[in-house]
């Protein structure tokens, strides 16, 4: 007959003890112990090997070096009625051209070398320009004594061509 764990008295049957009221459990079940599973082992699927070239190389931009043989551009044909000027202009395209280049060296030495002749275009184009520039001021200082003198002159030719377009 089952007794009561609590005070150990026969409950005669009942489903609680008859003596401190504790709800009487049927006849208790032995824990089982429980079946120790062994975690899977996760493994990657078998995958061909990617072919990648042997030694990829991403240049950086030369966007400084590009901009500034543009400019560079840009002035020499404003000012292209200088001779010295279509130096500058032809270097400067160059210039563009290399620094066009850096986007698509394969490798750092090749991209170096883009920049190198980018950067020296730029600099012997703006050392051309100022030059011309230099030599057109003193040109007109010792042909016309200074720039109101030149002026007078392009004015004269000016009212000289509308005259004869007039006619």
């Amino acid at each position: 007959m089952p007794t009561c764990k609590y005070c150990g008295n026969e409950t005669g049957g009942s489903q609680f003890c008859q003596n401190c009221g504790a709800k009487v459990d049927a006849e208790p079940v032995a824990p089982q112990p429980m079946p120790v599973y062994q975690q899977p082992v996760y493994q990657q699927p078998m995958q061909a090997p990617v072919p990648t070239q042997p030694s990829f190389y991403t240049p950086g931009g030369a966007g400084g070096l590009l901009a500034g043989n543009i400019i560079m551009l840009v002035i020499s044909v404003i000012t292209c009625c200088l001779v010295y000027t279509l130096a500058a202009l032809v270097m400067s395209i160059i210039g563009i051209v290399f620094a066009a280049k850096v986007k698509n060296a394969q490798n750092a030495e090749q991209e170096r070398s883009y920049r190198k002749v980018a950067l020296i275009m730029l600099l012997v184009s703006v050392a051309v320009e100022i030059l011309a520039i230099i030599l057109f001021v003193v040109g007109v200082y010792q042909k016309y004594g200074g720039f109101e003198g030149f002026f007078e002159e392009l004015e004269s030719i000016w009212e000289s061509a509308q005259d004869a377009a007039r006619r």
